[in-house]
């Protein structure tokens, strides 16, 4: 009767490292585990945030349309009670614009 051939330290030794390995993917489990924990409520919060910019960005976008129509509307009016100063306000524009934008040759 050998107590001590390959065999039975070979199988030891397999145990041993089969039990080892067994205790490091436990670890690394229950770190996994703790990590999704916090890593949740910090998703969700950002989750969260991405929701109340973009609902923040709808809201000011849809504001700027509304100061839009607001604009055009008070140029509108103006026009239709000056339209003589609107004319040559136009064109004075158009003079302005045309000399910033040709060639200084």
């Amino acid at each position: 009767m050998e107590t001590n051939s390959p065999t039975s330290t070979a199988d030891a030794v397999a145990e041993r490292t089969l039990s080892t390995v067994d205790r490091a993917a436990q670890s690394a489990h229950e770190a996994i585990d703790k990590l999704a924990a916090k890593a949740g409520p910090a998703v969700e919060k950002l989750r969260s945030s991405y929701s109340n910019a973009g609902e923040t960005l709808r809201n000011k976008a849809d504001r700027f349309g509304e100061l839009e129509d607001e604009w055009v509307e008070s140029a509108r009016g103006y026009v239709r009670e000056n339209p003589l100063t609107a004319v040559a306000v136009a064109i004075l524009a158009g003079i302005v614009i045309s000399k910033l934008t040709s060639s200084s040759r």
